[in-house]
């Protein structure tokens, strides 16, 4: 089950990373303020499960696949959402 957890966890907290990242360079505070609050509670909870599990080496395959998937999935999503709140470089 922590497999399970792990990639979950990762590909959420990427999702997160990649906005957080995104709307540093954008013109909306509140946006960021948003992202940022998500991100870093994704990740204090992705730490705290790694953490659990005893930073076990066999959980690298979930975590790093979870997080590409995260990624590329977070700059659609930010595109999306930069677009209907009209956040601008």
């Amino acid at each position: 089950m922590s497999i399970f957890i792990i990639f979950c966890l990762a590909y959420i907290q990427n999702i997160s990373f990649t906005m957080v990242s995104r709307s540093r360079n954008r013109d909306n505070v509140s946006y960021h303020a948003i992202c940022s609050v998500f991100s870093n509670g994704i990740w204090f909870l992705t730490m705290r499960e790694l953490v659990l599990a005893e930073l076990s080496f066999f959980l690298i395959i979930p975590y790093v696949v979870g997080t590409v998937a995260g990624s590329l999935t977070g700059q659609k999503a930010s595109i999306w959402i930069e677009q209907k709140i009209g956040a601008k470089t």
